[in-house]
């Protein structure tokens, strides 16, 4: 008796569970930075993150391969591109439990990387992710805090050009997720453009204050500079329902992932902070 409730039990949570995945996606963007050696502590974050689809920027060709060799059970959908720059890690990948459809990877307009893009089946539609990588900040390992502050702003009138691309590419009319390593705070030219096209920052929709949590930090004198610049935002066919920073030491960037749950937020729902 007791065995055949345990065993009831263990069906109604499975059902549950079900029905819960049923409706959401779990997505996560990672710069791996191409000169990474910590992959202990690549494979770290991802496990402790446990997304469904992962959106990697500055990936390399060898990178890509231990990828795709350590995820194969857990992601066996798994795919890469890049552009042939002069940089080693001009490429980006996704890893995901869920098929993935219509690859395309768009050449730089702009700035070093391009991006790349997806399309996946879920809740009985097809969601679009584009994994964006936009221009870097030009400065030297050691530089101060001023040199980082004009670096910001010398990538402006790029991030201006990228985004115009990418804005390009997407319909906001259908459920689309714009995902990766924007190299700008939330208040510069191309998240911006995002949240006036009604995109909505995931972080910063279940975070107060989200700029105070930095995703990316360098070793500025004579101290260490730290902001947020990887960002997960989507159109308004989902709703954030978590989303959280995974800090380990694989990259100068954090692993960043959210649970998209689809549908708009109903009335009984709390505003997002």
């Amino acid at each position: 008796t007791e065995m055949k409730k345990l065993a009831s039990l263990l069906i109604f949570a499975l059902t549950l569970a079900t029905n819960a995945s049923a409706d959401s996606i779990r997505i996560a963007t990672y710069n791996l930075n191409w000169g990474n050696r910590r992959s202990d502590q690549v494979l770290n974050a991802l496990e402790t993150a446990a997304p469904d689809v992962i959106c990697f920027q500055e990936t390399t060709v060898q990178s890509e391969r231990f990828l795709r060799d350590r995820l194969a059970e857990t992601h066996p959908h798994f795919h890469s591109a890049g552009h042939n720059g002069r940089y080693a890690g001009e490429r980006f990948a996704f890893a995901s439990k869920i098929k993935l459809t219509d690859l395309e990877f768009v050449p730089p307009t702009a700035g070093l990387f391009g991006f790349y893009s997806a399309t996946l089946k879920r809740f009985d539609t097809s969601v679009r992710i584009i994994n964006v990588h936009l221009t870097p900040f030009q400065m030297k390992r050691g530089g101060g805090v001023r040199d980082a502050m004009t670096a910001l702003s010398s990538t402006e009138d790029k991030h201006a050009i990228e985004i115009d691309a990418i804005v390009d590419a997407i319909d906001c009319q259908r459920p689309t997720i714009v995902v990766g390593d924007f190299n700008s705070i939330s208040t510069f030219r191309a998240p911006k453009r995002l949240a006036e096209l009604g995109l909505i920052d995931a972080y910063a929709s279940v975070h107060d204050d989200a700029d105070s949590h930095p995703t990316w930090n360098w070793p500025t004198r004579p101290l260490p500079l730290a902001l947020r610049i990887d960002h997960i935002f989507h159109t308004q066919h989902f709703t954030t329902t978590d989303a959280e920073i995974v800090r380990r030491v694989g990259s100068d960037h954090f692993l960043v992932v959210a649970t998209l749950e689809f549908g708009e937020p109903d009335d009984t729902r709390e505003s997002p902070r």
